[in-house]
């Protein structure tokens, strides 16, 4: 049982990180809406968001025919044209299964909400790529929860679980600060 608990934990501390940041992102969401924005409004990294997650969809299909590329670039050209509100739709965060140091970092480059992360880049990496290691080994069936604590020490456990929180802390705080500055405006 003690074995099942600590990789439980690990799976545990995956869905912290991916759950903290897709609500942290879905925040950044939810302001643009609340301010009604339009993509005149948005910043050059939003803007981008919006035509690479929202809006590409229609045109990534190689059965689309031209005419329908050719209506959705006018419905496209006249949302921007008219200053119609932009909709960033929360089931188009690039958030999946695998919330890796490399995937969170192209995450805060992608929005913009840099800042202090308050660990060391190199440790959190090596936490976070250890975390998804884990979760995907369980999720996978590739080991059972008794062979993957076999790679977990109860003190790694409550350090990397220390670090997280910290981690994410900044992280959130600096989503916190992009949001209270405005950053996803111009």
């Amino acid at each position: 049982m003690q074995k099942i608990l600590q990789s439980h934990c690990y799976l545990l501390l995956y869905n912290l990180v991916e759950s903290s940041i897709r609500n942290g992102i879905t925040a950044i969401h939810d302001v643009i809406l609340v301010e009604q924005l339009t993509y005149k409004d948005l910043s050059p990294k939003i803007k981008r968001l919006w035509l690479l997650n929202d809006k590409s969809k229609s045109f990534r299909d190689s059965y689309i025919k031209k005419d329908n590329v050719a209506d959705n670039l006018q419905e496209l050209i006249k949302s921007v044209l008219e200053d119609q509100m932009v909709l960033l739709d929360p089931s188009n965060i690039p958030i999946s299964g695998n919330l890796d140091a490399k995937t969170i970092k192209e995450l805060i480059d992608m929005y913009g909400f840099f800042g202090k992360l308050g660990v060391a880049t190199r440790e959190i990496d090596d936490i976070l790529n250890f975390v998804v290691k884990i979760r995907c080994d369980l999720a996978h069936g590739n080991v059972s929860f008794c062979d993957a604590s076999s790679q977990i020490l109860w003190s790694k456990l409550v350090d990397d679980k220390n670090k997280l929180v910290k981690y994410l802390t900044h992280l959130l705080n600096n989503i916190d600060d992009y949001i209270e500055k405005k950053k996803y405006r111009i």
